[in-house]
This record gives structure tokens, C-alpha cells and sequence, in this order.
């Protein structure tokens, strides 16, 4: 990791609260800077008095043994009025790079997002298994070529099987069941 213990410790909190490991949100070799720039960011724009204070708390917590600490955090700092305002923030800076003034954010739009490249390393598009919209790391046209008849990927979708059911349905002259192939965006 880092020799900032506050950057330390924004790692270690927001792998809690995202869910995801701390080598995936900073890892060894970073070239994009992720997490510093979300830690820059909290620094200038969260209330210094509650977000370190969120930190320290979170610094006492990691000295327990790791099966504890989820609980704790939940205990100590999510439950906590101004820490937890604080955390909620965390999350939805990782998941949807946006920054919100408000909590809960107002939903006529005070949110601003951090940086394009924030919004294409988002969370939620990796929980979505989605590319960010008007992004894509793929060359351009990647969509006029139809995938592999026999696409493996991680994302494929099973064949599923589709036979006739209820009232309507006779087994005498009913068609057999017929594979239908699941795509992404519908059938």
C-alpha cells in the first residue's frame, strides 16, 4: 500500500463498503490513480472534521481481526449521524464516480461527477457487467460484427429451453421444445 495512513485507510474502509478487495480498488501498479484521486477529492469537498474523523475510527477498527470489522464499521461509523453521511458519500463516489452535496442526495441533481476517467472506472458498470454509456474500450464499430455463434465468454447466456405451457397447450401436435438463445438487450 501507501505510507499515507490516510490513504491507507480510505482503502480499507471503502473495500468494506464496496464489497470489493482493496488490491482491485488500489492496486500495486496503478497507472490510473483511482483511489487517490477519490481520497484528493473527499479531502478538498467532505467536511475535514467528520472525514477524518470517519478515517481514525476506521483505524481503530483495522487493528481487529478482519471477520469483525465489517460489523463494526456498520456499528461504529455507519450508524454514527456524520460518519455515515460520510460513508454513504464513499460509496457512491466508488460506485457511481459522482460526488453529492446532500444526504440524501437530491434527486433534482446536485450530484457532480469527479472526472471522465472516474465515470469510466465507476463500480457500478463492473457490478452491471455493463461498459459506461457513451464508452467503450473496444475499436470503434466493434458493433456491426455479429459475436461468435459460440460465444463462452463470461457473459454469455445459457440456451434456455421454451415449450408451450397452460390452458392452450395439448401435447397432440404441439411443437417440441426449441432452444432459445438469451442475448443481451432481450430475446
Amino acid at each position: 500500500m501507501s505510507t499515507d495512513p490516510n490513504f491507507n485507510n480510505f482503502v480499507g474502509l471503502s473495500a468494506i463498503l464496496t464489497g470489493y478487495p482493496q488490491e482491485q480498488l488500489a492496486p500495486q501498479i496503478d497507472p490510473i490513480g483511482l483511489a487517490s484521486e477519490y481520497l484528493t477529492w473527499m479531502e478538498k469537498n467532505a467536511d475535514q472534521t467528520d472525514f477524518l474523523n470517519t478515517l481514525k475510527t476506521y483505524q481503530t477498527i483495522s487493528a481487529l481481526p478482519p471477520a469483525q470489522q465489517p460489523a463494526q464499521v456498520q456499528q461504529q461509523i455507519l450508524s454514527d449521524p456524520a460518519m455515515g453521511n460520510i460513508a454513504r458519500r464513499m460509496i457512491r463516489l466508488w460506485y457511481l464516480s459522482t460526488w453529492y452535496t446532500t444526504e440524501p442526495p437530491d434527486p433534482n441533481g446536485d450530484g457532480q461527477v469527479v472526472s471522465m476517467n472516474a465515470y469510466t472506472m465507476g463500480l457500478a458498470w463492473d457490478a452491471a457487467q455493463a461498459h459506461p454509456m457513451g464508452y467503450s474500450q473496444l475499436h470503434f464499430g466493434y458493433w456491426s460484427v455479429a459475436p461468435p455463434a459460440n460465444d463462452v465468454s463470461p457473459n454469455a447466456f445459457p440456451d434456455v429451453n421454451v415449450s408451450p405451457s397452460g390452458p392452450a397447450a395439448s401435447t397432440e401436435g404441439a411443437p417440441a421444445a426449441r432452444p432459445l438463445a438469451l442475448q443481451r438487450g432481450g430475446i
